[in-house]
C-alpha cells in the first residue's frame, strides 16, 4: 500500500523455490492450514468452549498468513512478531486440551483476572509443572521471538540488510528460508493442540466425521514426517 515490495517478493520467491528445506517446511505448514480450515468450517463445534477454540484457531490462521506475507515482502521482524503470537496461542491451546475446564475460566474472566491467571509467564510455568519439566525451553523460545519480533532492541539483523542501518524491507535468501522453519514448527504445534481440543464424536454425520478424522491423520503423519526430516538443504 505504502511501499512497493514486488521486487523483494520476486527475489524471495526464487529463494523459496530453490530451497528443498523451504519446500518441505511449506508443505507441512500447508497441511496444518488445511486442518485449521476444516476445524473452522465444521458446524458441529458449536458449544461455547468449541467456539472459543475456533476463535483461537482463526487467530493462528491469520497470524500464519500475515507472517508469510510479511516474510515474503522482506518485513522479517514483523513476520517474527506473528510467529511469537502463534507461540502464545499455542501455549494457551496446550493448556486447554489438558485442562478443558480452563477454557471457560479464561473466556469469562475479567481482564484483570485473565492477565493474572493466564499471563505468558504464568502459562509457561503451569505447562512446565504439568510436564514435570525443569528446563527453560518454553521461556527461551518466547524470549527469542520477543527479542527479535516484538521488543525494541539494538539488533538490526532482521530489519536492515547486513545490519548496516539501511532502509528496509530487503530480500534475504537466508532469512526467508529460516523463517519457513520457525513458522512451520509453531503453526504445527498450535494445530496439534487445537486438534486435541475438538472431539470428532460431536459430528453427527458419520461420513463427515470420518473425513474429519482423515484430515487429522493426514496432518499428524505430515507433521511426524517433517519432524524426522533433516533440517538442512
Amino acid at each position: 500500500m505504502l511501499l512497493d515490495e514486488s521486487d523483494i517478493e520476486a527475489i524471495n520467491q526464487v529463494a523459496l523455490r530453490r530451497s528443498g528445506l523451504a519446500q518441505r517446511n511449506l508443505a507441512a505448514a500447508g497441511k496444518a492450514i488445511d486442518l485449521l480450515h476444516t476445524f473452522a468450517r465444521e458446524e458441529a463445534f458449536n458449544d461455547d468452549d468449541d467456539i472459543t477454540i475456533l476463535r483461537l484457531v482463526i487467530r493462528v490462521l491469520n497470524d500464519a498468513g500475515a507472517s508469510g506475507k510479511c516474510a515474503l515482502a522482506g518485513y522479517y521482524q514483523q513476520s517474527i512478531s506473528h510467529i511469537r503470537d502463534i507461540i502464545e496461542v499455542a501455549f494457551l491451546l496446550d493448556l486447554f486440551w489438558r485442562k478443558p475446564d480452563q477454557i471457560r475460566v479464561w473466556r469469562e474472566a475479567s481482564d484483570r483476572d485473565r492477565k493474572k491467571l493466564f499471563k505468558p509467564v504464568k502459562l509457561r510455568e503451569t505447562l512446565d509443572q504439568l510436564d514435570g519439566r525443569t528446563d527453560s525451553a518454553r521461556q527461551e523460545a518466547y524470549a527469542f521471538y520477543s527479542g527479535h519480533g516484538t521488543h525494541v532492541t539494538p539488533n538490526l539483523e532482521v530489519i536492515s540488510p547486513n545490519s548496516q542501518t539501511q532502509i528496509g524491507p530487503f530480500p534475504s535468501d537466508k532469512i526467508i528460508v529460516l523463517l519457513t522453519y520457525d513458522l512451520t514448527k509453531w503453526l504445527c504445534a498450535a494445530t496439534g493442540y487445537a486438534a486435541k481440543s475438538l472431539d470428532h464424536r460431536k459430528i453427527p454425520d458419520s461420513d463427515r466425521s470420518l473425513a474429519f478424522v482423515k484430515h487429522k491423520l493426514d496432518f499428524a503423519f505430515a507433521f511426524t514426517n517433517w519432524l524426522a526430516m533433516p533440517q538442512n538443504e
